[in-house]
């Protein structure tokens, strides 16, 4: 019982290490379903003195719901990415004020506009003619407060630059007064500054 027990525990661990930094909704999905339908499975089966059997059949059950659940979101994901890039003409990556324009006047539903801005951030900030732009060719006044408080996206070097970062900066050594460089010879513990 301890042994299946401790087994247990090692297997939601290691499915802790592996689903929580995932970046899908499948595998986040179905680790959550795993750990939430193990707790339940456990409760049931400690009712009729299973508790292990009934953990391991909760955590399976969970798993494939949380992961079918997650899929979808995975799916819902994946065609907002694309219509994004159907409006805007290039893969999703820092919004421009055009972008935002292009999808606005294709019909993309606002919330997903939103959702775009504040996951991939602005290329630049909004200046005040842009807010004029903006509204002038339709852009709702939501959007565009979303807009005036997002952050700027840090843009990447171009293809075939490499960013090597610097050492640290040198060693700057002040002397005072006494001292002119190193002294060779016999130590002698006297004045050696100006006369």
């Amino acid at each position: 019982m301890i042994r299946a027990l401790f087994g247990s525990v090692a297997i939601l661990g290691l499915a802790c290490s592996v689903g929580c930094h995932s970046p899908y909704y499948a595998d986040q999905g179905a680790l959550a379903g795993g750990l939430g339908g193990a707790g339940l499975g456990a409760l049931i089966g400690s009712a009729s003195g299973h508790a292990g059997a009934g953990a391991a059949i909760g955590a399976a059950a969970g798993a494939l719901t949380g992961g079918a659940v997650g899929s979808a979101l995975d799916n819902i994901d994946a065609k907002n990415r694309a219509q994004i890039a159907a409006a805007t003409g290039h893969a999703p990556g820092a919004v421009s004020v055009n972008d935002v324009i292009a999808m606005s006047r294709s019909g993309i539903d606002e919330q997903i506009i939103v959702n775009q801005i504040a996951g991939a951030g602005l290329q630049r900030p909004l200046q005040a003619n842009d807010v004029i732009y903006l509204q002038q060719n339709g852009v709702s006044s939501h959007v565009i407060s979303i807009m005036q408080q997002t952050r700027v996206a840090v843009a990447a070097p171009p293809p075939g630059i490499v960013v090597v970062p610097g050492g640290p900066p040198p060693a700057v050594i002040v002397a005072g007064p006494g001292y002119w460089g190193p002294h060779y010879g016999h130590p002698c513990y006297g004045y050696y500054g100006p006369r």
